[in-house]
């Protein structure tokens, strides 16, 4: 099932997950060095309490990002992180969030793995509710905008609710699919002046 995702999905969850992976790979500049096969699954360096926060041209915070827990694995070339909690800040618009329970991004900075209770939430907007999507797994890839997900997903806004299993979102194109056991409940918003029955 595809969906034009100004009418449901429109989250701007591309752009989020892009700025979650630009912190990721620059917050620490990780070294290059030389893979060890002999090694254990040890990190390089771990760094706590991280706080990021990129800013515009104008001094205004475009978005920030905080985790209890920074690890680099030079053998496997990726970063991960524990509770990666990701704040946009659009000029106009709500705050999107984007929470997981731990996340990994590759080197190149091109895919990005969140992973456990994984929660994008956009703040209400004028006459528009909350919007909500949970999942437990998703694949993003920032350089094109796309993120997917094999696992169910449940997307909340206001009283109308949409699930699915298994989702692919290009931002680009700003659709939303959702491949198999798709469902949801529709609630239209009350006229103003009239009473719901």
């Amino acid at each position: 099932m595809k969906l034009r995702t100004n009418t449901l999905f429109s989250l701007g969850l591309a752009a989020g997950l892009a700025a979650l992976t630009f912190w990721l790979e620059r917050t620490v500049s990780a070294p290059t060095g030389t893979a060890s096969t002999a090694r254990a699954r040890v990190p390089e360096f771990v760094v706590d309490g991280i706080t990021a926060t990129a800013l515009d041209k104008g001094g205004r915070a475009e978005s920030r990002l905080t985790a209890q827990r920074m690890l680099y694995y030079p053998d496997e070339e990726i970063t991960e992180v524990v509770e990666p909690r990701l704040t946009q800040f659009p000029e106009k618009g709500p705050p999107l969030r984007v929470s997981a329970e731990r996340g990994t991004v590759n080197r190149e900075g091109d895919e990005v793995r969140l992973y456990g209770k994984v929660v994008v939430l956009r703040d209400p907007n004028g006459d528009r509710p909350p919007l909500r999507m949970d999942t437990t797994y998703l694949q993003v890839f920032p350089k094109t905008e796309q993120a997917r997900t094999p696992e169910p997903v449940l997307i909340t806004e206001g009283s109308s609710k949409l699930t699915g299993v298994g989702m692919e979102y290009d931002n680009a194109k700003r659709v939303l699919e959702l491949k198999a056991r798709v469902s949801g409940t529709y609630e239209p918003k009350e006229a103003s002046g009239t009473a719901k029955r």
